[in-house]
């Protein structure tokens, strides 16, 4: 903050982006699928592959024996990536639509954007 810079982490370590980061870029498969603080991205996400990462983080609660929730599926081949959300072959909430178009961009809250169909009619539509 002193020297008024940005930092760019890229990780899969959840903690360490909650300890340090202010905003975050969520990513699938090479797209940034929602974009907002890091407050907002926890405690509210709304793009289905962000509420899959948030239910694999282990917490204090979870019970040494019990199994974390894993996302269904398989990361997409990149070289001929799936048409539509390249999130849709793994996404509990794909609609026909998530398997023929790109999503838009929506803000769903202040500075909080998401790229999803499901956002459709309940975010402003940004692009």
């Amino acid at each position: 903050r002193k020297a008024n810079a940005t930092i760019m982490l890229i990780t899969h370590d959840l903690g360490i982006v909650a300890d340090i980061c202010q905003r975050v870029g969520v990513m699938y498969a090479g797209d940034i699928v929602e974009l907002g603080n890091t407050e907002d991205i926890y405690y509210h996400p709304a793009h289905p592959y962000t509420m899959g990462l948030m239910r694999s983080i282990p917490s204090l609660d979870t019970k040494a024996c019990s199994r974390l929730q894993m996302i269904p599926g398989n990361v997409p081949n990149l070289i001929v990536p799936p048409p539509g959300c390249r999130f849709h072959p793994r996404c509990e909430k794909a609609m026909d639509i998530c398997k023929r178009e790109k999503p838009a961009t929506y803000e769903v809250g202040e500075g909080h954007f998401v790229i999803c169909h499901l956002c459709e009619g309940t975010g402003k539509k940004v692009s």
